[in-house]
């Protein structure tokens, strides 16, 4: 009996204990419970300042699309803030501020933007574009006493260069049509020996009867050609420079049906640009630039640029050019590209309404396309359009 009454007490003895030691080791947790979350709390805190420098950071791309560095800090002054930010631009130039705000943070930020030029592809060219890299930090509860610090990275780029529309034989910004079935019209050849597609336009393309395009008289719309699609826009000029060049050059002209064949006698008869012996072109860097109407009547070879803010109608026999044949609107008119003949034209041909007929071949050709493209620069060539930040790339550091 006493033995039993021993073995009870023993066992409530350590029930007690137990109990106290259960409780002993939930006081002991709840001071770390309490600083876990606590930590959560001013960790997300953190998060939350560094996205707002962030905002900050893309509220100044956007409204300085030529800034090319910027040191931005919130910081508690006082029962206020104090925003203060230096800006400096792609042409030398610089601006500093600091800023009182009314209401005050838990915490601060700092925010570091770089500006360099990265090589994208664009249209199937390598294109150097300018991304910005944004880095954003947020501290809690300040720069210089942090207990809690996180950063974000963010990579993107507020400038469109669009070569899209170059990777084609022919693009239309309005219409394609033909006349008769003996044209031959060649998209890029694949290295399988197939054709990339070989028409684009934003509007329809009369494949009723159609000529030879990639190989087929029955050319498959989405593959071989793209009608209907606004997805893409006539590329934007640098007309500045192309002008600048071609009055340079010799190679400007303005008026009313130019015959693009006396300009190219003209630049045959430069040594530097022909080699009458051998028949040959020697440079890509040449620019035929008319403001008006433009005809090619016959036995016309050019290799370079050919641009005109007009209508261009080719016509005749033995015409061949080697690049990039352009033609554009003049103000709200529309303006039209005739084929005619039996031209061969390769590199691209761009116009608002294209017509095409007789024995005309048109292929596409990249590696000439991207010969004008480094002899002159590529944004010396189509304008680079400045746009609203587009982020590429986003990771917390």
């Amino acid at each position: 009996m006493l033995n039993k009454e021993k073995g009870q007490l023993i066992f409530a003895v350590l029930i007690v204990l137990f109990v106290f030691l259960l409780g002993m080791i939930i006081i002991q947790l709840m001071p770390s419970e309490y600083a876990i979350t606590k930590r959560t709390v001013e960790s997300n805190q953190a998060f939350y300042l560094a996205q707002s420098g962030l905002q900050q950071a893309i509220y100044f791309i956007n409204n300085n699309p030529d800034l090319a560095f910027l040191e931005l800090s919130l910081r508690k002054s006082g029962q206020s803030n104090l925003l203060s930010y230096t800006l400096t631009y792609t042409y030398g130039g610089n601006k500093k501020e600091n800023i009182n705000l009314n209401s005050i943070s838990l915490g601060e930020y700092s925010v570091n933007v770089t500006y360099s030029l990265s090589n994208m592809s664009s249209g199937g060219i390598i294109v150097s574009f300018p991304i910005y890299k944004i880095v954003s930090i947020g501290y809690i509860p300040s720069i210089a006493n942090p207990r809690v610090v996180r950063s974000i990275e963010v990579y993107g780029n507020n400038t469109d260069i669009s070569l899209d529309p170059f990777k084609f034989a022919v693009y239309a910004g309005k219409s394609v049509s033909f006349s008769g079935k003996s044209a031959v019209i060649e998209g890029e050849r694949l290295p399988d020996g197939s054709f990339d597609t070989a028409i684009y336009s934003n509007g329809p393309v009369d494949l009723i009867n159609p000529p030879l395009i990639n190989g087929t008289y029955s050319p498959i719309l989405g593959k071989d050609v793209i009608a209907n699609d606004s997805t893409l826009t006539m590329p934007v000029l640098n007309d500045s420079y192309l002008k600048s060049i071609s009055q340079s050059q010799g190679l400007y002209r303005s008026g009313n049906n130019i015959d693009i064949g006396d300009i190219v006698s003209y630049a045959k008869s430069n040594p530097n640009w022909y080699n009458s012996a051998t028949k040959t072109w020697l440079t890509w860097s040449l620019v035929i630039y008319i403001e008006g109407s433009a005809k090619m009547a016959g036995n016309v070879e050019f290799q370079g640029m050919v641009i005109v803010k007009g209508n261009v109608k080719i016509t005749g026999t033995g015409n061949k050019i080697r690049g990039i044949l352009y033609a554009a609107e003049v103000d709200t008119a529309v303006q039209d590209l005739s084929i005619y003949g039996d031209p061969i034209i390769e590199g691209t041909s761009i116009g608002e309404d294209v017509s095409i007929g007789g024995n005309s071949t048109v292929r596409h050709n990249k590696q000439y396309i991207e010969n004008i493209f480094k002899t002159h620069g590529i944004t010396n060539i189509v304008k680079a359009v400045k746009t609203k930040l587009k982020i590429l790339a986003w990771q917390e550091r």
